[in-house]
């Protein structure tokens, strides 16, 4: 007997710790070797001494490097060498050439190897200890594979002769496949196993895979430790294991096990080895032998106690099984406690062919607990997963005395796990294991490819990562609008204490509540019915559209809307959604805007919600199909809002006509709506008179509106004009009129009152920190101007002021998006130009580099209207009339240049399709001459655009949808790409890098964090992160830092691109997944082999490339027929996912 005192373990990662444990625990020293790639490896720091191996050499080859494994064991006086599983585990030479150095192999003979390292005589010493095998033989070329095929027919399967773990197969289902599997199985062998020799055998369909477990020692004694269930496979690889079998028959387990021990017992065989067979119905098939430990050797240890791995050095060094030192009891006392479950955590991704996946760990947390076993060799945070070995990350073992039992124990650790930074299986494996097959045993080796559920599971969300990204971009480049500033440091926003304040629905009645008991004509009475003057709160929408640019985020909502709904119970409505809300919220928010209604309705039960609705236009700039507006105002109505405030920019009716209907037919308050414009006091303008707005009201209540609206969007409605108006109004329809204004000029407030005087019903207000300028009027200042007046509105006050406080601490987050407009703004009359439009207006001017001009543009916006023939402006019309003055004073044009230069002038889209009707007809018409000027070559509409568009299929815009978000989109998310394409689609590339940023405090969304800073973020209840940003790293070569956090005490790294640095070094062309000429790399890894030219013609399905990537090689086929136009790699190249490598043109 020989002692060994060193074992050297010729293998890497998981593997070659679990050795590495077991000499431990032996008292035996250890050394590892690695590769220059493997650096890093955890299983380097495992061993007593550690070696380079393989310098100069490719990764694998590093790895099978004989002569330089024998000369570190020889420097370093190693007993034995361990070679685990694949490489140069079953290699014959490796086992003689240690041999021949006196160093121990520890493992079978050479005899063995030889017997069972070739598939061939493998079969021949089964077939002499008279176990069934499948027909199959040795093969040298595709003659011999296309010969066994005629005799036995197809399918067949081709196999690598020395080697095992799925690599070097490929199953031939008909002649045409033979060249290209038998090629592409010889390669994997030669690349996995370092021979090519393959082996060809007749593929049996859908058999269990069942393997039994031997253990022999030098004087023959070999008792079997049953059997392990391993048909849950992928492409021949074993996925998930099970021990023991939960379906085998007792009389079918006892003669397959038994038939394993006589043929070991055949061979005389020493120490581990693993028989393998397929078993079909009652009977059962020979595969092989594996001469080695097996991957999933875990699970038997767990329900037999016998450590295999210890079993093995000690066998090796020449005591017998049944000697107190390995303390294994005689077959018949050998018996299986409980169930045990091993589950491969790999860096695959499921939804995409099971690819892997490379890149650096950036959070790892494993699980554990009772009856869990952990096997890892990579798995650690800031571990780096490259494309060069196998992607097993860790394995989990679960053992419970039922199998049920331990399938809970697995689905409950694979749940704890967090890996991030990497795409994992787990989600895959979850499924698996929840899945009535397994959980009944009835499964086979096609379980995953006939199972297509098992790929239906939520993508991780890896929320944290996410928050981080944004945060630590948002530091690094600024937020749009706004730039790289330091984090100002801001007070608390003062949130009114409302707890004393009844919160049951019942003791709370509101304007919803008289809406839901009574209906629409029922509320529209008792508006009639009010003596006091009726207030809507625009605090929540149009006020802060037309201060901030619509920038007020949901946060900042959700933190004052249960103080609103208990401080102001009396209001009318509250106009909290519409709008500008849609556009900004997907676009500079990155935040959903139904998410916001959906989440304010569930603060607020009881007061009625109002939006704005801009008609055929929606919540957009153009026209829509009519089934679009319906659609969206029924799921408008069921998700919380009740009063729709319809206009038309150009106060077209027909433009209304569809909303209004679509309204009512909701069951909710249709408030069609007038938009001001012009004077009805001046002479000199009479295209707008008092008698066309009380025809356009009379025509709105025949259309079936319960209210009728007076938008004055600008602030041009001056208090005498408004008393005239509401007076007359009041003469002719018998409908409640609710009065719209801006304060831009200062003379909100004697406007309203006026208003008020004449008996208009209800009036729009904001909080007075949100209130005046291009907002609207005071609802405190409002309070005041009634005093002891018989319409004084029913409002506290004090409710009034604590609700301004909070908002004038709040709006100091937005800062940098106010309009400038510091006091009343009287020239508003002369401009014309809405609130709302001002700040957008604004901002669209600081955009492009026209704020030192914003005058001329002011200016220019004025002319541009009665060069237009003065038309409505209001979204989207007054949005054509700013792109036109944008436009003008951008290229220095005058009214004279468009008349004499317009047939050469390329003008802005917008103004082409408001010429030619797309959102409506303007009062009078369009100016003829000028129409033709802009509209050159294309045709104005000759009907209502509504009805000229096809209406939208919204099955086929779910289809390109999930197609995109690689999720099933919500009703919601389908009218949101309605309206805004390619804002929505965004904004949905936005949530898959950033995540739901609106978790986030306002001054970190902006600004992002100030070094040595820490906040909580609650991305849902009772779930807090907290972050602390530890530092920024230097600028890297390519463009990006390296911004260092803290989350939830743990260090993380976040790796950002610095937009303000010039990079030099080219990084590798993308192919754009939306070009089908673009055939991009599907995972990360090296370019094998290119197999065409630039210019070659190819046909559909022709070869074009072969990938590598963890030892697994992938075909890249022509997807149609057509010419090479460009290849952007070579040979040996490393590749990125989503690397474009060829064009290909039809």
């Amino acid at each position: 007997m020989r002692k060994i005192n060193k074992i050297l373990v010729a293998n890497r990662g998981e593997i070659a710790i679990r050795i590495f444990r077991a000499c431990t625990e032996l008292d035996i020293r250890t050394v590892a070797i690695y590769s220059k790639e493997d650096i890093g490896s955890l299983h380097r720091y495992k061993a007593d001494e550690a070696y380079l191996v393989g310098e100069g050499k490719k990764p694998i080859d590093a790895y099978l490097d004989i002569e330089d494994i024998i000369r570190i064991a020889k420097q370093n006086d190693v007993d034995a060498i361990h070679p685990g599983y694949g490489f140069l585990s079953e290699n014959i030479e490796f086992a003689r050439r240690c041999k021949e150095e006196g160093i121990i192999f520890i493992g079978p003979d050479i005899e063995h190897l030889d017997i069972f390292g070739d598939k061939v005589k493998a079969r021949q010493a089964a077939e002499k200890a008279k176990i069934p095998v499948v027909p199959g033989k040795e093969v040298k070329d595709e003659e011999d594979v296309r010969r066994f095929a005629e005799e036995y027919g197809y399918p067949i399967i081709v196999k690598a002769a020395l080697g095992g773990g799925g690599k070097g197969m490929r199953i031939i289902r008909s002649a045409d496949e033979v060249a290209e599997s038998f090629q592409r199985a010889k390669s994997e062998a030669k690349t996995s196993f370092g021979s090519d020799e393959v082996y060809v055998e007749k593929f049996i369909e859908n058999p269990k895979h069942i393997e039994v477990q031997i253990l022999a020692d030098q004087k023959g004694n070999i008792v079997h430790l049953y059997e392990r269930d391993c048909s849950v496979q992928r492409r021949h690889q074993k996925v998930v294991e099970v021990a023991p079998s939960v379906s085998l028959d007792p009389e079918l387990r006892e003669r397959i096990c038994d038939a394993a021990v006589r043929l070991m017992k055949s061979t005389n065989y020493v120490n581990a080895g693993t028989v393998e067979f397929l078993v079909s119905g009652n009977e059962f098939y020979f595969i092989e032998v594996n001469p080695r430990i097996q991957v999933e050797h875990t699970i038997t240890e767990l329900i037999t106690g016998v450590d295999i791995v210890q079993s093995q050095i000690l066998i090796a060094e020449g005591y017998e099984l049944h000697d107190p030192k390995l303390g294994i009891p005689r077959q018949d006392e050998i018996h299986t406690i409980g169930y045990a479950i091993q589950c491969r955590i790999t860096t695959e991704d499921p939804l995409n062919h099971f690819m892997p996946d490379t890149g650096k760990i950036s959070v790892y947390r494993s699980s554990g607990g009772f009856g869990v076993r952990l096997d890892a060799g990579s798995a650690f945070q800031g571990s780096v997963i490259t494309p060069y070995y196998d992607s097993l990350l860790v394995k989990v073992s679960t053992w419970g005395l039922t199998f049920e039992q331990a399938v809970a124990k697995m689905v409950r650790n694979l749940r704890e796990f967090r890996v991030r930074g990497i795409k994992t299986n787990i989600a895959f494996l979850i499924n698996v294991m929840k899945h009535p097959k397994f959980l009944s045993g009835e499964y086979d080796t096609s379980f995953i490819d006939t199972t297509p559920e098992l790929f239906k599971f939520p993508i991780p969300r890896d929320r944290g990562t996410k928050l981080l990204t944004y945060i630590a971009d948002v530091t690094i480049n600024g937020f749009p609008g706004i730039g790289k500033k330091e984090k100002p440091v801001f007070s608390a926003p003062r949130i009114p204490n409302v707890e004393n304040i009844p919160v049951q629905h019942e003791t709370i009645t509101g304007t919803k509540q008289i809406l839901e008991e009574r209906g629409a004509d029922g509320l529209v009475e008792w508006i009639k019915k009010q003596n006091q003057v009726l207030l809507t709160d625009t605090t929540f929408r149009d006020a802060h559209q037309s201060l901030l640019a619509t920038r007020v985020r949901t946060y900042d909502l959700l933190n004052i809307a249960e103080a609103t709904q208990k401080l102001l119970p009396d209001l009318f409505s509250m106009e909290m959604w519409g709008g500008a809300t849609f556009d900004v919220s997907y676009r500079f928010l990155n935040e959903d805007p139904w998410e916001r209604l959906i989440k304010l309705r569930k603060k607020i039960p009881n007061i009625l919600f109002q939006m704005l609705f801009r008609g055929s236009n929606a919540v957009g700039y153009k026209n829509y199909p009519d089934n679009v507006i319906k659609e969206f105002i029924k799921v408008a109505a069921e998700s919380g809002i009740d009063v729709f405030r319809i206009f038309d920019s150009l106060n077209w009716v027909k433009g209304m006509e569809i909303a209004i209907q679509a309204v009512r037919d909701a069951g909710k308050i249709a408030e069609a709506t007038i938009c001001y414009t012009g004077d009805i006091l001046d002479p000199e303008r009479t295209k707008y008179s008092l008698k066309y707005y009380v025809d356009l009201a009379k025509e709105l209540e025949k259309q079936g509106a319960h209210i009728l609206a007076i938008k004055d969007m600008a602030g041009l409605l001056k208090p005498e004009a408004a008393y005239e108006l509401i007076s007359e109004l009041k003469e002719h329809i018998d409908i409640p009129i609710h009065l719209h204004t801006h304060d831009t000029s200062g003379n909100g407030i004697f406007t309203y009152a006026k208003a008020i005087e004449a008996g208009v019903d209800i009036v729009d207000t904001a909080v007075s920190s949100m209130a005046g300028s291009t907002s609207q009027p005071s609802a405190n200042s409002l309070y005041y101007a009634l005093q002891d007046h018989k319409r004084k509105p029913t409002v506290s006050i004090d409710s009034l002021n604590k609700l301004s406080k909070y908002w004038e601490d709040t709006r100091n987050y937005y800062e940098p998006f106010e309009s400038g407009m510091k006091s009343p703004h009287p020239e508003v009359y002369q401009h014309e130009m809405p609130g709302g439009q001002y700040s957008n207006l604004q901002q669209q001017a600081k955009a492009v580099g026209l704020l030192d001009r914003w005058d001329e543009v002011k200016d220019m916006y004025r002319r541009v209207n009665f060069l237009f023939g003065d038309i409505v402006k209001v979204t989207p019309s007054s949005k054509v009339v700013g792109d036109m003055a944008l436009f003008m004073v951008q290229n220095n044009l005058t009214e004279e240049d468009i008349y004499e230069k317009g047939h050469t002038i390329d003008f802005p889209e917008s103004v082409i399709e408001f010429f030619q009707g797309y959102i409506g007809i303007p009062h009078g018409g369009f100016p003829e001459k000028l129409q033709k000027i802009i509209l050159k070559d294309r045709k104005p509409l000759t009907a209502r655009a509504g009805e000229l568009l096809e209406p939208v299929d919204f099955d086929r815009v779910k289809e390109k949808l999930f197609t995109d978000m690689k999720t099933k989109p919500t009703k919601y998310d389908v009218l949101g790409y309605c309206m805004y394409p390619k804002v929505f689609l965004d904004y949905v590339k936005s949530y898959k890098k950033y995540g739901d940023v609106s978790c986030l405090d306002t001054p970190t969304f902006f600004y992002g964090m100030r070094l040595g800073e820490e906040i909580s973020v609650e991305i849902e209840k009772g779930k807090v992160l907290f972050i602390k940003l530890v530092s920024i790293g230097q600028v890297q070569n390519d463009g990006t830092r390296i911004v260092y956090f803290e989350l939830n005490g743990q260090r993380r790294e976040i790796v950002v691109k610095d937009e303000s640095v010039k990079v030099e070094n080219v990084e590798r062309v993308k192919a754009d997944p939306d070009n089908d000429s673009h055939i991009g790399a599907t995972m990360p890894g090296t370019i094998v082999k290119v197999l065409v030219e630039k210019g070659q013609k190819v046909s559909k399905g022709d070869h074009l490339l072969i990938t590598e990537a963890m030892k697994m090689e992938t075909t890249i086929q022509a997807p149609f027929s057509g010419t090479v136009e460009e290849i952007y790699v070579k040979q040996n190249d490393p590749i990125e996912q989503g690397d474009l490598l060829i064009v290909l043109s039809k």
